[in-house]
C-alpha cells in the first residue's frame, strides 16, 4: 500500500514537471517575441502613431494613449500577449487592471470568431457584444481606478 503511494506520487511530480516545463516553454514563445516586439515598436514611428490615433479611445478609459498597444497586441493574440506587452511599460496599479479587464473581454478576437462560426454562432455578433462588453468594462473598471487611486 505504502509503495503503491509513492510510486503514484513519482509518477505524477515527473508528470507534472513535465507538463508544467512545456508549458513554461510555450509561455516562453509567445511572450518573449511580444515582449521583444513591444519594446522595439516604443522606439519607432509607430508607437507615436498609434498614441496619437488612440488616445481618444484610450481616454475613454482613463487609460495613457501607450497602453494601445497592450489592448491592441491582446485582440489580435491572447491575454500572455497582453502581459508581455505590459511589462515594457510603466502602468499604474489602475491602469494595469482596466488594461487587464478589456483584454478579458476583447481577445484572440481572430481565433475565436472562427470558432464561433464552427459552433455555429454568428461571428460579427461575437465580436461585436465582446466588443461592446469590452468598452463597458473598460469605462467601468477605468472609472473606478481612478476614484479608488
Amino acid at each position: 500500500m505504502g509503495q503503491d503511494i509513492a510510486r503514484r506520487t513519482g509518477i505524477a511530480v515527473k508528470d507534472g514537471a513535465i507538463k508544467g516545463l512545456k508549458t513554461g516553454w510555450m509561455l516562453i514563445r509567445i511572450m518573449l517575441p511580444v515582449y521583444i516586439a513591444v519594446v522595439f515598436l516604443k522606439y519607432t514611428p509607430v508607437m507615436p502613431f498609434l498614441e496619437r490615433t488612440l488616445e481618444p479611445v484610450m481616454k475613454l478609459f482613463r487609460l495613457p494613449a501607450n497602453a494601445a498597444l497592450p489592448i491592441v497586441a491582446g485582440i489580435f493574440s491572447d491575454e500572455y500577449a497582453v502581459v508581455a506587452a505590459l511589462e515594457g511599460f510603466d502602468f499604474s496599479k489602475a491602469a494595469i487592471t482596466t488594461i487587464a479587464m478589456i483584454a478579458l473581454c476583447f481577445h484572440s478576437i481572430p481565433v475565436e470568431t472562427v470558432l464561433a462560426r464552427k459552433i455555429g454562432f454568428a461571428p460579427g455578433g461575437v465580436a461585436a457584444y465582446r466588443f461592446i462588453l469590452a468598452i463597458v468594462t473598460g469605462i467601468a473598471v477605468g472609472f473606478l481606478g481612478s476614484v479608488i487611486a
